[in-house]
C-alpha cells in the first residue's frame, strides 16, 4: 500500500506531504481546486509520462515521491529479475528537469518508464471515467472466477506447466527451423560418405599403386638391366665372379704362411657369396617383371580416380583420406542423432499439450459453475447502486488456443433490462456504468484476489444519495481488505472515510496555489454539511452530516 506521497514544484503545488490510511481516504475539494493534480502526480511516480509545462517554478526541478510497503505483494521476483535492490519499504521517484527531461528511481536505483510502469500496476490501480478498465481485460475476469472457484493453485500449477510446454514448444521449433537448413548439410554430407565408401579405399593404397605404376611403366628397361647385370656378373667370359675365385685360389697356398693372407681370403670368399647372391636376386627379380600394358591402365584409372578424392578433400594420402570418411561418418550421425532428439521432444511436448488440455478443461468447468452465481451477486449490489434493471453474465467459451491461465475466452456481457438483448459490456456500458461496474467486481473480489492499492476517481457522478449511501457501504467493506483511495463529491461517501483530505486553492505570493488540509472534528462536519447544502451550512445540515459521520 501507499504511505506517502511528496509532491515538490508541480503545477500549482509548491510543496506537499500526504499520508495515506491503511484503509479509505477521502479527497473532496471544490472543482477545479486541484484533486486532478494529485492523481497527474501520482500517475508520474506509475510510469506516465511527463507532460511540459508542469513546474510551478520554471527554474527549479520538479520531484514527485512515493513511499509504499510492499511485503505482502510478494514482488522479490520482480526485483531479482530487473536487478534492483529489493526492500519491504519501496520509495519511486520522478524527477522533472527545468528543460522537460525527467528522470525515474525505484529504491534511488535509476529505471525506465517502462521498468517503473510495470512495477506501479501492481501497486496502484486507477479508476477513472472511460478508462480502459482492467475489469473488462479477459485475464483479470479469468483470475476474478478462479479466485471465486476457489482454483487459484491449479492455476499456478498449470502455469507453471504451461511454460514449461512453452519453452519446450519454441525450442522444438528452432531445432526444426535449424534441422530444415541441415538438410542440405546432411545430404551433401551423405553424398561425400557414399562417394568415400564406394571407392573402397584401403589404408596406404595410394602409395602401393604409386610404386606399381612406376615399375609397370619400366618394366621392359628394368628386366633388360638386370639380366644384363646377372650375365655380368656369372655368364660372361672373364666375369667378376670368375676372377674372384681365380684370386681365392691363388691365395690359398699363403694361408699358412701369413695370418693377413688368411683373413684377406676369407673377405674374397664372402665378396664372392655375396654377389653370387646379387646375381641370383637380380635374376630372380627379372623374371617376376613383366610388361603389362592392361595391369598399367587399371592401376593408373585407380590412382586417378583417388587423386580426384585427395584433391577435392584436400589431403594428400589414402590413409588421411580414410581419416576423412571417418569424421563425416560422425558428423551424419550427430546429423541423424538431432533428428531422434527431435523425435523424443516432440512426442513430451504432445504428452505436455495433452496434460494442460486436461487441466484447462477442468478450470473451464470450474468457471462456468462459479460464473452464474457471480453474475446474479453483481446483480443484486448493481441494484443497491441504482442499477436494478441491469442484467450481467459471462461467456465461457473454451477455445483450442492454450494461454497462460487456460483455454478460455470470457466475454462479460450486459443488457439495460430484462429481455433485452446482450451485449458485451465494453461497448455497452457508459463511463458512470463502468466505474459502478467496476466497484461492484472489485468488492466481491476484494477478499478473494490480491488487488493492489486501489484509487476510484468521482466514481458516485449522476447518482443519488441513496445509491451513494450503498456505494459508501461497499467502499467501507472493501476498505477492510484493501487501501482505497476515494476522490469524490458525494457527502454520503466522504462521511465514510479513515482519513478526509480537503483540497482547495488560494492565491500566495500574487499566485494561485494548491494547499491540501487534513479534516477532523467539526472541520469535517463542516465540509460535508457544505456538500450537503451550500457555504456556508445551514443548521440542518450540519446536523444531517454529524449523523452521516456517526452513522459510519
Amino acid at each position: 500500500m501507499i504511505k506517502r506521497l511528496s509532491i515538490r514544484n508541480y503545477v500549482l503545488i509548491d510543496q506537499l506531504d500526504l499520508d495515506f490510511d491503511p484503509g479509505l481516504t477521502i479527497v473532496t475539494g471544490e472543482t477545479g481546486a486541484g484533486k486532478s493534480i494529485l492523481l497527474g502526480a501520482l500517475g508520474l511516480i506509475l510510469g506516465e509520462r511527463a507532460e511540459s509545462g508542469v513546474l510551478a517554478d520554471e527554474d527549479q526541478k520538479a520531484v514527485i515521491e512515493g513511499i509504499f510497503a510492499i511485503r505482502e505483494y510478494g514482488l522479490q521476483p520482480f526485483f531479482t529479475a530487473h536487478d534492483l535492490e529489493y526492500n519491504d519499504e519501496l520509495i519511486l521517484r520522478r524527477e522533472i528537469m527545468p528543460h522537460g527531461r525527467s528522470r525515474a528511481f525505484i529504491n534511488d536505483s535509476p529505471a525506465s518508464l517502462q521498468i517503473l510502469r510495470e512495477l506501479g500496476r501492481k501497486l496502484i490501480d486507477v479508476h477513472q471515467q472511460f478508462d480502459q478498465l482492467d475489469v473488462l481485460e479477459d485475464d483479470f475476469q479469468i483470475s476474478m472466477l478462479d479466485a471465486l472457484a476457489d482454483q487459484s493453485p491449479m492455476v499456478v500449477d498449470y502455469t507453471r506447466k504451461f511454460k514449461i510446454w512453452k519453452q519446450d514448444l519454441d525450442r522444438l521449433e528452432k531445432m526444426r527451423v535449424e534441422e530444415a537448413t541441415s538438410e542440405q548439410e546432411r545430404s551433401f554430407l551423405q553424398f561425400q560418405v557414399d562417394e568415400l565408401l564406394a571407392a573402397g579405399l584401403l589404408p596406404g593404397e595410394s602409395e602401393s599403386l604409386e610404386e606399381e605404376a612406376k615399375t609397370l611403366r619400366h618394366a621392359t628397361e628394368i628386366r633388360q638391366v638386370l639380366d644384363g647385370a646377372h650375365s655380368l656378373i656369372q655368364d660372361a667370359d672373364g666375369s667378376p665372379a670368375d676372377q674372384l675365385d681365380a684370386l681365392i685360389r691363388s691365395l690359398h697356398p699363403l694361408r699358412s704362411y701369413h695370418a693377413g693372407v688368411a683373413l684377406l681370403a676369407d673377405r674374397l670368399e664372402s665378396v664372392r657369396i655375396e654377389l653370387e647372391d646379387l646375381a641370383g636376386e637380380m635374376e630372380s627379380l627379372a623374371e617376376k617383371i613383366e610388361a603389362d600394358p592392361a595391369r598399367l591402365v587399371e592401376v593408373e584409372n585407380r590412382l586417378n580416380a583417388i587423386n580426384k578424392l585427395l584433391l577435392k578433400h584436400h589431403v594428400t594420402d589414402s590413409g588421411t583420406l580414410l581419416e576423412r570418411l571417418n569424421g563425416l561418418e560422425d558428423q551424419l550421425q550427430n546429423l541423424d542423432g538431432r533428428q531422434a532428439e527431435i523425435d523424443a521432444l516432440h512426442k513430451s511436448v504432445q504428452k505436455e499439450e495433452t496434460d494442460l488440455k486436461e487441466m484447462a478443461a477442468i478450470l473451464s468447468l470450474a468457471r462456468h459453475e462459479v460464473a452464474g452465481t457471480f453474475a446474479s451477486n453483481m446483480m443484486q449490489r448493481l441494484a443497491d447502486l441504482g442499477m436494478g434493471s441491469m442484467r450481467m453474465a459471462f461467456q465461457v467459451e473454451e477455445t483450442e488456443i492454450l494461454k497462460w491461465n487456460g483455454t478460455d475466452k470470457i466475454t462479460f456481457m450486459m443488457a439495460q433490462q430484462e429481455g433485452a438483448r446482450m451485449a458485451p459490456v465494453r461497448q455497452a456500458a457508459s463511463g458512470g456504468e463502468l466505474s459502478r461496474l467496476t466497484l461492484v467486481i472489485k468488492s466481491l473480489v476484494a477478499a478473494a484476489i490480491p488487488l493492489p492499492s486501489l484509487v476510484f476517481d468521482e466514481i458516485d457522478a449522476g447518482v443519488s444519495g441513496a445509491v451513494s449511501m450503498k456505494m459508501g457501504d461497499l467502499l467501507t467493506r472493501m476498505a477492510k481488505e484493501h487501501q482505497l483511495i476515494v476522490i469524490t463529491h458525494s457527502p454520503q461517501i466522504a462521511s465514510r472515510a479513515n482519513c478526509h483530505y480537503y483540497v482547495s486553492k488560494a492565491p500566495e505570493n500574487g499566485e494561485v496555489r494548491t494547499h491540501v488540509t487534513v479534516l477532523q472534528g467539526e472541520d469535517r462536519i463542516k465540509a460535508i454539511a457544505v456538500m450537503l447544502s451550500t457555504d456556508p451550512p445551514s443548521s440542518s445540515a450540519l446536523a444531517n452530516a454529524r449523523e452521516l459521520v456517526a452513522s459510519e
